[in-house]
């Protein structure tokens, strides 16, 4: 067991210090969603009550669409420099490299939400009671979608089209965490239906087992293929 979270340690460093060193990935995916997040206030008009009224599911949509900007990469940077094919060869379980990945990309999408939430909220002057409440909703919602991105972006790296194929796997699959993630959000800005927030939580938490269960079992055969 210590062997199995040492070797997974190494492959979660390993994309770290990728990412860090080429930086490119971290900046393009927040760039877009603050250029995203401008077109969609400039489109909702000059009511401000409209536009804050559709903000936390604009907030939402802004990340699950920069995520897959930044997961399409995760995958296609080891394919086209023959490491993939390395990580394969390696005596260890499938799972590591399933949990490696996935622990990265969480990693990577969470500071890319911790950097673009705090100066979304500075714009718009929206006051947040609970900060550690809505770390936890960043945290759970992001933990869902990386896994089944793992596996997604795992099953189309090699794909011809692939920069189209994935978001339209995901973002069907994503719908039930979507709600419940907009609605807790909500709920920590406006404080809005209170009485629904721990069925909300009881719900997404029941989807991130159920995505990462599902992701983890089928990586094994998506890489062998």
């Amino acid at each position: 067991m210590r062997l199995f979270f040492r070797h997974t340690l190494i492959l979660v460093w390993k994309d770290v210090l990728i990412d860090l060193r080429r930086k490119d990935n971290l900046l393009s995916m927040l760039l877009f969603a603050i250029l995203t997040l401008l077109v969609f206030q400039f489109a909702l008009g000059e009511d401000p009550k409209l536009f804050l009224t559709a903000f936390p599911g604009i907030i939402w949509i802004i990340f699950l669409m920069s995520g897959v900007l930044g997961l399409g990469k995760s995958f296609v940077q080891e394919m086209e420099t023959g490491c993939m094919g390395g990580l394969l060869t390696a005596p260890v379980d499938r799972s590591v490299l399933f949990l490696g990945k996935m622990l990265a990309n969480t990693l990577f999408l969470l500071v890319t939400q911790l950097l673009f939430m705090p100066l979304s909220l500075f714009l718009f002057k929206i006051e947040v009671g609970n900060w550690l409440e809505l770390f936890l909703v960043l945290f759970f919602g992001t933990v869902g979608f990386s896994s089944l991105g793992t596996l997604l972006t795992a099953m189309t790296a090699t794909v011809r089209g692939k920069e189209m194929l994935l978001p339209i796997l995901i973002f069907p699959l994503m719908i039930p965490s979507l709600l419940c993630v907009v609605r807790l959000t909500d709920f920590l800005f406006f404080g809005s239906h209170p009485e629904e927030v721990w069925s909300w939580w009881k719900l997404l938490l029941g989807f991130d087992v159920v995505l990462f269960t599902l992701s983890l079992l089928g990586f094994e055969f998506v890489v062998e293929e």
